[in-house]
């Protein structure tokens, strides 16, 4: 019997439009470019760069409002650029798709406070100019200061924001593909008819939380539904990310806890009738790679020079929901019920009982990634270990230094990986969908299929 072929690693660039994400505080750094992430330029660099690395996707991570608990306002967010300010990542995308042709992109929406009819609009708009190279990442907004910005008076309660967003996708669901049958587009200048109106359905939604009659706005875009992306990592996360998502992010700071993740998400597809194939698996990694494995600890040494610990500390803080300005830095943070990340707050507390010195230690740099550091040879060595050992489908590579971290990536690790046939040597042709499931369509299996007519 012929042995299975190992699987081809794919990667997407982690990144959200702001001065840090996840290495908190090093837009000073000297080589680093991130301070001009307002400008066009500085994201058409980017996305030539991750196209000749033959990176799957830039997913653009997004919050509403900003890290706000950290001992009762945003001044130690602000004073370090950590997640704050933030550009809409929406409107990043058509300039990079512009200047490259295969890399795809993926965008956070609110499913939150957004409204089905005009997101689903932008939505197909989208991936008419990305030539179907979009996808969604679907949050339900976890910031209290977000809430706040939206005209409420604090956040939704954590499950009620997913009940809200399984009503949210039905209404844009039904809009991409039940408002336009096929065929209902015609574009005959013979006959002078543009749209069949026959073909075509207003939607009478009547839900909970939205309320909507319309005809799509927007025709047929060529994957109609996105790929649609989820992180949920609570229970009723979980719930949601089966239901909906085509790729899981994960986080875990050890195989067996990424492993038995994807176990369980796996059983939680197969009781809603999907497959393990109908999802990709990728968990967040923060790589430190140069030529030898004692430059790369150089390498990690300078930048830590350069990691600010009241910026980390600011959007820890905002991202569990607690202020973690109360902490001894030895005593373990314990889990506290509340409508904040219950991802992150699970992992900080209830996986591993972290202290506060050890997030400082530890964490400056990578956030809630897994942290490889080494030799390019190391660094491709335990990038094939995490995925032969665990079923991940790819990973989540997160910007430290910008560009840096995506050229030295580039260009020491990724021909290693070529060389051992675990990463592609072109790309595939088609939109995203086709480039990861060699589908256009989501399938009928999927809720959002079983809205086609």
């Amino acid at each position: 019997m012929t042995a299975a072929r190992p699987k081809e690693i794919r990667f997407n660039a982690l990144e959200q439009g702001n001065p840090s994400f996840q290495s908190f505080g090093l837009w000073a750094h000297p080589r680093d470019k991130a301070i001009d992430y307002t400008s066009q330029r500085y994201w058409a660099d980017y996305a030539r760069l991750l196209e000749r690395g033959l990176f799957d996707n830039l997913f653009i991570a997004d919050v509403y409002g900003m890290p706000d608990v950290y001992r009762g306002n945003s001044d130690g967010a602000l004073r370090n650029g950590s997640q704050a300010p933030s550009v809409d990542p929406a409107l990043l995308l058509p300039g990079m798709a512009a200047v490259t042709e295969n890399l795809c992109f993926t965008m956070t929406g609110s499913a939150t406070y957004e409204r089905p009819y005009q997101f689903a609009r932008r939505i197909s708009t989208l991936d008419h100019l990305l030539e179907g190279r979009l996808g969604w990442n679907i949050v339900t907004s976890y910031l209290g200061s977000g809430a706040r910005a939206m005209g409420l008076d604090g956040l939704i309660p954590h499950d009620r924001r997913y009940e809200m967003a399984d009503e949210f996708c039905e209404g844009v669901y039904r809009l991409w593909e039940e408002s336009w049958g096929e065929g209902a587009l015609q574009k005959d200048k013979a006959t002078r008819v543009y749209a069949d109106p026959s073909r075509i359905k207003r939607i009478d939604f009547d839900g909970e939380f939205h309320r909507f009659s319309a005809i799509h706005a927007t025709e047929p875009s060529p994957q109609r539904t996105p790929v649609l992306f989820q992180a949920g990592g609570s229970s009723r996360g979980r719930q949601f990310a089966a239901t909906h998502a085509e790729g899981i992010y994960l986080n875990g700071t050890t195989i067996e806890i990424v492993r038995d993740k994807i176990a369980t998400m796996t059983k939680e597809l197969e009781s809603l009738g999907r497959s393990r194939d109908s999802v990709k698996f990728f968990a967040g990694v923060s790589v430190f790679v140069d030529e030898t494995d004692e430059l790369a600890r150089a390498t990690y040494n300078d930048y830590l020079q350069w990691s600010s610990l009241e910026g980390l500390i600011s959007t820890m803080s905002g991202i569990m929901g607690i202020d973690l300005s109360q902490y001894p830095l030895d005593e373990p943070i314990v889990y506290e019920e509340n409508d904040s990340n219950r991802t992150a707050l699970e992992m900080f507390t209830r996986n591993n009982s972290w202290t506060l010195r050890q997030v400082l230690d530890e964490k400056a740099l990578c956030g809630t990634n897994m942290a490889l550091v080494g030799s390019a040879q190391h660094v491709a060595d335990e990038l094939i270990r995490w995925m032969d050992e665990t079923d991940l489908d790819g990973f989540n590579i997160a910007r430290i230094v910008a560009h840096e971290t995506y050229e030295k990536f580039i260009d020491l690790v990724v021909p290693i990986l070529q060389e051992r046939g675990r990463y592609k040597t072109e790309y595939a042709p088609g939109t995203f969908r086709e480039k990861l499931f060699g589908e256009t369509r989501i399938p009928e299996t999927h809720v959002a299929g079983s809205f086609r007519r």
